[in-house]
């Protein structure tokens, strides 16, 4: 009887869980370990105009939980560069501490500029997401919506195109195997409340012995 009502437990407590663990979440800020990027950002070719209102590349940004306000000036609160100052092609590499399987993704960059996500398949750089060039003006959110699929521990992010003035201000991805905080806290109250159940019922069955 005990460990019927232990399992009957266990599987509502797995119930509730299971929607709160289901929303993808953005693992980005929590997972990140390193960022690999070459260096030479935060300079402006001569005669730019884009020195007023500028702020140091912060590559920091990338990681951020909240993104900038839409339309900001693309090299304010940005990890930015202009590429006749830099390397090409311009890699950042994001490296998690373990792999997720992914299904969006969200980057914040440079309107008039598109960018490549890439992501690692444990033996080359496969596109996940290209975030093509938009209208209006300065920060802009570009989000993929539903992708297939895919397992990685590492994404590489690049520009293409535009006016060689390239900035990101933010990038997400989302996993849908993320626990929430609140499915944690379930979790583990839901648990402790077992194990308290276990106890009573096994101290009950003594008693009764």
């Amino acid at each position: 009887m005990r460990k019927a009502v232990v399992f009957a437990a266990m599987a509502a407590l797995a119930a509730t869980a299971v929607p709160a663990a289901a929303n993808a979440a953005n693992v980005i800020p929590s997972y990140t370990s390193t960022i690999v990027y070459p260096g030479g950002d935060g300079v402006l070719r001569a005669g730019s105009g884009w020195e007023g209102g500028a702020t140091p590349s912060n590559v920091l940004s990338l990681v951020s939980s909240t993104l900038a306000p839409e339309g900001q000036q693309w090299n304010n609160g940005s990890f930015w560069w202009d590429q006749t100052q830099t390397v090409s092609p311009y890699y950042v590499t994001l490296y998690l501490n373990q792999s997720f399987t992914f299904d969006r993704l969200v980057l914040q960059g440079d309107n008039n500029d598109g960018y490549l996500v890439e992501y690692w398949n444990g033996s080359g750089w496969q596109s996940a997401f290209s975030a093509d060039a938009v209208d209006g003006w300065g920060l802009t959110t570009r989000d993929s919506g539903t992708l297939g699929n895919f397992t990685t521990d590492r994404f590489r992010l690049s520009a293409f195109g535009g006016d060689q003035y390239y900035a990101i201000s933010g990038f997400q991805a989302f996993s849908a195997g993320v626990p929430e905080p609140a499915t944690w806290a379930l979790m583990i109250l839901g648990f402790g409340a077992i194990g308290g159940a276990m106890r009573r019922r096994a101290k009950t069955a003594v008693r009764f012995a």
